[in-house]
């Protein structure tokens, strides 16, 4: 390898010939080259490039121009001269240093999207390598073509087999201690991580990477001033804006901003323009997701059609979609027609969704130039759809000529509320179904290209769903079973469930309720399998939970319970599916797959309890109650779900004792009329005692206890309790009454919160019924409530502000420092005997927030307690220091469970001339256990 001298002519010559084939083989596709797309693949697969720079003796004139051309993005010169590099070496009886020219004629051939050459020259470059005995040389040369392997799998959409070879590489770069090449390497994996939905392991390895590593994927300011100076700034630049791109996903906007916006700032400080494209797509994309949590529940302001630069990389505290715009119109400036495609068509969804018709004409016209420039890729593919997608949900929106016969596609549109008409441009510069029909054939010519059976699938399922726009049910049918059995024998149900959904649709429009419920429960199953990847968020199609995921629980559910009367085996799918529903609900929450479920009965928990399944479909409400020993009962009520909701508003202003309104229990009463009247008559038959809920939809934040049948509260009549799932109850301790309790709580104002002066109250009271610990206020710190909680106390008493939030970033509790994240609590608590019961005195649900109690059950099943009793709003300190105590009393009495002794001290309230309103009593809930 040394010393190498170059060859004379004579002895290259006969290899000329093969040159010349391969240099026509070369230019018949030269006319399908992307420019500038493999810079991205360079920085990942840069650990790479010193080994056939520097290993290679000569010819160094032909490398350095190799080099030079790629380096221009000039990637057809490029790898005509790695092509005669390689044949010189082969002349020359060189394997590996042949080996690593074909490397880098497969990152020029990536580049151009040359799938076949690509495929051919990695597995001679491979079989040359492993022909060679083993030593150090050869072990670098081959996990260096390792790397360009993982690239290219991933290209093609094969994540888990870039993963596998990634990790094979990983070892080699491990055993020769080459910690640029560890990682560059883990940088890699991360990405295929990424695509497989598994973002805290993704996390895991970015922070790896930064020599960051920690149990909590959380990056902070104070982290990213610290970093070392890197070997390769490239390289953190890279790993920074991987690390945005999953804190976005997992639902940590906030860091991932920070992240990114360090990642821009090493950008620009180096001169490394070649990434910037993507770091804007990925702010912009940070942007956007701030701007949905700030404007949750307001409207946005219209987006400018002009853009500044100043405005993309802004502060975590003013979000805005105009921010967003604007970084994605800096990222469509790129040179690099994937970073360029992506963001226009990223700028079209939201330009939709702002109704900025100007900018959705514009980008109507230009992103076909741009998308027929993108090479064969798993990201074409994916670019086509997605711009597919759009034009659907465009035509769908402007022109609705089947409104009835919307797919899971359709369904998945945003709405813009009030719809504002459209220019003449906009509907001008729309396509025409058939030319849209042209966009998916161009898909699956490209799937079937790079030989991904997935992504064939999808492009027929789109294909599929423009037909059934139209009308065609039978063309689309027989394009979604098509889809269907291409992925018979592929593990790839994140994909196969759509198809299966939209089949079932399909059927149902044509009247086959047997077969659209089979394909339904289909769809279904493959979710069940999919726990880790129903947070899983693809970066080029990305879709909510609540569009893509839930519709298909709520639709199985409405097919089952057809009719007046469905079948006992409809009514325990139903339960079924509503049961996952719940939990798959708790693992969007938290982002990640970590709650595990068992079947679980009525009988085998409560004689005397029964259970209330309530769900809202758009056209009726329904329940199906489960009593010890009986068949599972079911009654619905036609009301729209619109309704529903109305009169939950309505309920809740009238929760303000200090607003005096005619009929003031009448919302109360129409919500028992609808989820309790139609069982009373079995509840009595049954004796039955206690009632536990699993709420749906906004009845998750109502009041149970406070429902009211024209004489009394529910209260009055039975224990109440929730559970978010049955499926997640634990055992019940024997006993846990009198042990010990640790009490903490804050009574001086914190962070913005008003003090709460009652709370010394409250927890001395409480010391006197039981034997507690107590910290309050400078005592209440994190350190101080997890060295305490070693001593496993039975009962974990928090006296103190917090907020249940439908999103795990805002669901906090409030300490004397600082605040503990619902994510970040079970890591305060010993691994050991979990809490028996778990009390949240001065918690609220967040303002506006309708399905808020997600978080009070994500408190719930993260802590592992059994039971937790809450609040739902704000309660009067006065009157929970009264009410807390009465519970702790009625607890000690051994034959009263933690739903009765809840009750007992409701009615002590509510028998108090002061504190009759449910305002005062009816918004503390227990969850869990309730025995």
């Amino acid at each position: 390898m040394n010393g190498f001298r170059p060859s004379s002519q004579d002895r290259v010559q006969p290899r000329l010939s093969l040159l010349q084939s391969l240099r026509t083989q070369f230019r018949s596709v030269g006319n399908r080259m992307l420019r500038f797309w493999a810079v991205v693949i360079l920085v990942a697969a840069s650990v790479i490039t010193p080994y056939w720079v520097w290993s290679a003796p000569s010819p160094q004139a032909l490398i350095e121009q190799a080099r030079s051309q790629y380096q221009a993005a000039n990637y057809e010169a490029s790898a005509e001269t790695w092509q005669e590099i390689a044949v010189l070496f082969e002349a020359q009886n060189d394997p590996l240093n042949q080996a690593m020219a074909l490397g880098n004629l497969v990152l020029s051939e990536q580049a151009l999207g040359q799938r076949e050459f690509v495929s051919n020259n990695l597995m001679a470059g491979l079989r040359l390598v492993d022909s060679q005995p083993t030593s150090p040389e050869q072990s670098r040369i081959r996990a260096a073509l390792l790397d360009i392997q993982g690239q290219e799998q991933l290209i093609v959409g094969q994540p888990n087999e870039a993963l596998s070879t990634w990790r094979t590489a990983l070892s080699i770069h491990e055993e020769q201690e080459n910690s640029f090449a560890i990682a560059q390497s883990q940088i890699n994996q991360a990405q295929a991580l990424q695509r497989l939905g598994l973002y805290p392991r993704a996390c895991s390895l970015l922070l790896q990477s930064l020599d960051r590593e920690r149990l909590d994927c959380r990056i902070s300011e104070s982290d990213l001033e610290t970093l070392e100076q890197p070997s390769s700034v490239s390289q953190q630049i890279l790993a920074l804006r991987s690390l945005g791109n999953v804190l976005r996903v997992m639902n940590d906007p906030v860091g991932a901003q920070l992240a990114l916006n360090k990642s821009l700032q090493l950008s620009q400080a180096s001169g490394n323009d070649a990434s910037l494209g993507e770091i804007y797509l990925s702010l912009g994309n940070t942007a956007q997701a701030l701007s949905d949590r700030k404007l949750e529940n307001g409207t946005k302001k219209p987006v400018s059609t002009t853009s500044t630069r100043q405005t993309c990389a802004g502060t975590v505290d003013s979000p805005s979609s105009q921010q967003a715009a604007d970084c994605y119109r800096l990222a469509a400036q790129s040179p690099n027609p994937k970073t360029q495609t992506q963001a226009q068509l990223n700028l079209l969804d939201l330009s939709f969704e702002q109704q900025d018709w100007p900018t959705v004409s514009e980008l109507i016209s230009q992103i076909p130039a741009n998308l027929s420039e993108l090479p064969d890729s798993q990201t074409s593919v994916d670019a086509h759809l997605k711009f597919l997608r759009t034009l659907t949900c465009l035509k769908a929106t402007l022109q609705p000529d089947q409104t009835d016969l919307r797919s899971p596609i359709v369904q998945q549109c945003v709405k813009p509320d009030p719809l504002v008409a459209a220019t003449p441009q906009v509907l001008a510069a729309l396509p025409s179904w058939l030319e849209m029909t042209g966009l998916a054939m161009r898909a699956y010519e490209q799937a079937d290209m790079i030989g991904s059976l997935p992504a064939q699938a999808n492009a027929l399922g789109y294909l599929a769903s423009v037909y059934q726009q139209q009308g065609d049910l039978s063309q689309a049918q027989a394009l979604t079973e098509q889809a269907l059995q291409l992925l018979i024998g592929v593990s790839r149900p994140d994909v196969r469930y759509l198809w299966q959904w939209q089949l079932g649709q399909l059927q149902l429009q044509q009247g086959n309720l047997d077969s659209a419920i089979a394909a339904y429960t289909l769809a279904f199953n493959d979710l069940q399998t999919l726990r880790q990847d129903l947070v899983s968020n693809n970066r080029d199609l990305q879709f909510t939970f609540r569009d893509r995921v839930e519709p298909v629980y709520r639709d199985l559910v409405d097919l089952l319970l057809q009719g007046d009367q469905p079948s006992q085996d409809n009514l325990l799918q139903a339960r079924q599916v509503i049961e996952s529903l719940q939990i798959a609900e708790l693992n969007n929450f938290f982002q990640e797959a970590c709650l595990e479920a068992r079947a679980r009965n009525i009988d085998d928990i409560d004689p005397q309890g029964a259970l209330f399944y309530s769900i809202v479909l758009p056209e009726r409400l329904a329940v199906i109650v489960s009593i010890p020993g009986q068949p599972l009962s079911y009654f619905a009520t036609p009301v729209t779900a619109e309704t529903v909701e109305e009169t939950f508003g309505d309920l809740q202003e009238r929760l303000n004792p200090l607003i005096s309104t005619p009929d003031p229990l009448r919302p109360h009463q129409q919500f028992y009329d609808w989820l309790i009247r139609p069982a009373i008559a079995k509840l009595e038959a049954s004796q039955i005692e206690t009632l536990v809920f699993v709420p749906d939809g906004v009845l998750i934040n109502l009041p149970l206890a406070a429902l009211h049948d024209g004489q009394q509260f529910l209260v009055e009549q039975y224990g109440v309790a929730m559970t978010p799932s049955l499926e997640l109850l634990s055992q019940n301790e024997a006993d846990f009454r009198r042990k010990k309790t640790l009490a903490a709580g804050l009574v001086e104002a914190r962070e913005g919160f008003p003090p709460l002066p009652e709370v010394t109250q409250e927890l001395k009271a409480v010391s006197k019924i039981v034997p507690a610990q107590v910290l309050l206020d400078d005592a209440f710190t994190r350190d101080r409530l997890e060295q305490s909680l070693q001593s496993n106390p039975e009962i974990l008493h928090l006296a103190t502000h917090g907020q249940f939030s439908s999103q795990a970033a805002q669901t906090f509790l409030l300490t004397w420092e600082g605040r503990i994240n619902v994510k970040d609590f079970d890591r305060l608590l010993p691994n050991t005997a979990p809490i028996e019961l778990l009390i949240l005195s001065a918690c609220q649900t967040a303002t506006g927030d309708q399905r808020a109690t997600l978080g009070l059950a994500g408190f719930a099943v993260r802590t592992k307690a059994r039971s937790t009793l809450a609040t739902l709003w704000s309660v009067q300190d006065k009157s929970t220091a009264l009410l807390v105590p009465e519970f702790y009393r009625g607890l000690n009495d051994a034959n009263v469970g933690k739903a009765e002794a809840l009750r007992r001290a409701q009615l002590s309230l509510l028998q108090d001339p002061s504190y009759q309103h449910p305002f005062y009593w009816a918004g503390m809930v227990l969850v869990g256990n309730w025995q």
